[in-house]
């Protein structure tokens, strides 16, 4: 039995623009050296709603992902617009889970109008491709890195994602090789 080989999968989920996720899964194939497909688009699911957060748990979310991948070897990505929580933070910009293989960003922490600052369109994708390699790393079995400046430290705000590169430091580049 010959084995299949990995691939990356990005789903559009809800009202998310397709130009951005189209570049987005033309440029993160390179970064890991898969294939990339991009899946046609889902609906959020309702049961995610929590009403008293007013927010998308994205644990549910995830045990969505899970259960339409094709085989096990797929690291599946989710994009949104959503507000999204896991019960220990007030929000979180992505959420992945290594033993799934998938993970969810979304862009309402991303976009500057959640800060009260006007939008500036051109800061969207760079935060969300920082944002999805990072998520995307975890999948592939990486640990948050210490480093401020390597795409695979943790973003707190919209600001610690701007200030990271959109590249790995020598050390996780190193550690990723070894995985991928």
């Amino acid at each position: 039995m010959a084995l299949l080989k990995p691939k990356i999968v990005v789903v559009p989920m809800g009202e998310v623009d397709f130009m951005l996720v189209n570049k987005l899964a033309t440029n993160i194939g390179p970064v890991y050296r898969h294939s990339v497909d991009i899946l046609k688009g889902m609906k959020t699911p309702p049961e995610a709603f929590n009403f008293v957060r007013n927010q998308h748990y994205a644990q549910v979310i995830l045990s969505k992902l899970e259960r339409m991948k094709a085989n096990p070897n797929e690291k599946v990505i989710a994009v949104c617009e959503e507000d999204l929580y896991v019960p220990e933070e007030a929000y979180v910009m992505g959420w992945g889970d290594i033993v799934s293989g998938c993970a969810v960003v979304s862009l309402f922490h991303i976009r500057q109008q959640f800060y009260g600052l006007p939008e500036d369109d051109s800061k969207i994708y760079p935060r969300l491709f920082k944002e999805v390699i990072h998520h995307l790393a975890h999948l592939f079995n990486l640990t948050e890195c210490r480093n401020p400046k390597c795409v695979n430290y943790f973003s707190r705000q919209m600001l610690d994602i701007d200030n990271k590169s959109d590249r790995f430091c020598d050390i996780c580049r190193r550690r990723l090789t070894g995985v991928v």
